[in-house]
């Protein structure tokens, strides 16, 4: 159908169309920017961790279904192993012997009828704190590890992750899990798309106080 529109007028709908479609693309693209899989957890769920090193092994200390084992002088170590283990078995028996006998082990459902607490981890690291932030905690990361600028390549001679982000998809598909050094500035992911994984010192910056919004405290600077 031919336009009835003079050349002139044709011309100047045409770049008004053009300059509007330009003004709608960044958003009509809304997260498209941002780097898979980080693109598409808009309406996941979010869960921060707080980690640290786990508290070292006490060989004094029983372990669960474990006597308390009492350090006696002259004995080495294997002496004591010895010893703990025939103090277990002697335990075992009498409570074979004795039913209904209220357990004496640290770890078992006893007198209380709780057993010991375990702490919980991740990844090899002691779980310290939990928090889920709010949308704009959420975009916020989304945006930082959507950013290829944010990370460049290089390796610390450390990696001590004091922080973990886990998104979960509402469609059951695997989490994307990113695990922070905050003391390090550096950061792992079970889906890093990027080469580098060194922090910018922007990206660093914005991670400290995110880490310091959810905990309500400023990060460790090393060791965790």
């Amino acid at each position: 159908m031919q336009s009835h529109l003079p050349t002139s007028g044709r011309n100047r709908f045409a770049a008004g169309t053009l300059v509007a479609a330009l003004i709608a693309l960044p958003f009509a693209s809304g997260c498209a920017s941002r780097t898979a899989p980080f693109n598409k957890m808009d309406d996941a769920s979010m869960t921060i961790l707080k980690l640290q090193q786990p508290a070292p092994a006490n060989p004094l200390q029983p372990q669960a279904g474990q006597l308390p084992m009492i350090p006696i002088p002259g004995l080495t170590a294997e002496q004591q192993a010895q010893l703990q283990a025939g103090a277990q078995q002697l335990q075992t028996g009498i409570q074979q012997m004795i039913p209904g006998l209220p357990s004496l082990i640290p770890g078992q459902t006893g007198a209380t009828g709780q057993p010991a607490a375990q702490q919980q981890m991740y990844n090899g690291y002691a779980i310290a704190g939990m928090g889920y932030g709010d949308d704009d905690t959420k975009d916020e990361l989304l945006d930082i590890f959507g950013d290829s600028d944010n990370f460049v390549m290089g390796q610390s001679q450390c990696f001590t992750p004091g922080m973990a982000v886990i998104f979960q998809p509402p469609d059951g598909s695997p989490n994307v899990e990113v695990m922070v050094s905050l003391s390090c500035n550096q950061v792992a992911g079970n889906q890093w798309p990027y080469q580098g994984s060194m922090m910018t010192p922007e990206a660093a910056n914005k991670l400290r106080s995110i880490y310091f919004k959810v905990f309500q405290q400023p990060p460790p600077v090393s060791g965790a």
